[in-house]
């Protein structure tokens, strides 16, 4: 059996209902923007255009660098999972300007439709019993939906732990106790 890193929690005989598919949808719907102390947009809604594209001493990645990992990621899953699987990370941006240019409110717009056509893809499953069907990923290994699914939300919560982390660097650092 390949590595779909589903985890042993969900049987292979899911029944012919949705059930898990309107639980996996709020899942990601609360890693996305639904808890107001973990999800995604919740650690970006301090955030500001001034903080985009600063970095703390020692620091790694700016504020623009984790939303459009962000958003990439988010989209060449959904492309490659549900589309015609030919979106890359220098392609996941679809506005005219540069992504180095774009404006914050633009990136959380851009985040807000991505996450609307991952949530779009998802409702258009019919059954549970599709959350077993193998899917390509970006780089090119095949795994469960209910793994990609999976995947999309954890990576979420994740980058929203890195923000806040860096949101609390920034400020320290403008407070001079850095």
């Amino acid at each position: 059996m390949p590595d779909d890193h589903s985890g042993a929690a969900m049987p292979n005989s899911i029944r012919d209902d949705r059930d898990v598919l309107q639980y996996l949808i709020w899942q990601l719907d609360q890693s996305f923007d639904g808890k107001p102390e973990h999800s995604l947009m919740a650690n970006l809604s301090s955030v500001t255009g001034a903080d985009l594209d600063k970095l703390p001493p020692g620091g790694g990645r700016t504020m623009r660098d984790l939303i459009v990992h962000c958003g990439s990621v988010k989209s060449m899953y959904v492309d490659h999972a549900f589309g015609d699987a030919t979106r890359t990370f220098w392609t996941a941006w679809d506005k005219e300007e540069a992504v180095s240019e774009a404006t914050f409110e633009d990136l959380m717009d851009w985040l807000t439709r991505t996450h609307g056509d991952l949530i779009t893809q998802v409702r258009m499953l019919t059954t549970d019993a599709e959350l077993l069907s193998m899917r390509p990923t970006y780089w090119g290994a095949q795994w469960e939906t209910r793994g990609i699914l999976d995947a999309i939300s954890i990576h979420d919560v994740y980058h929203a732990g890195e923000i806040n982390h860096l949101r609390a660097l920034l400020h320290q650092y403008a407070q001079g106790r850095l």
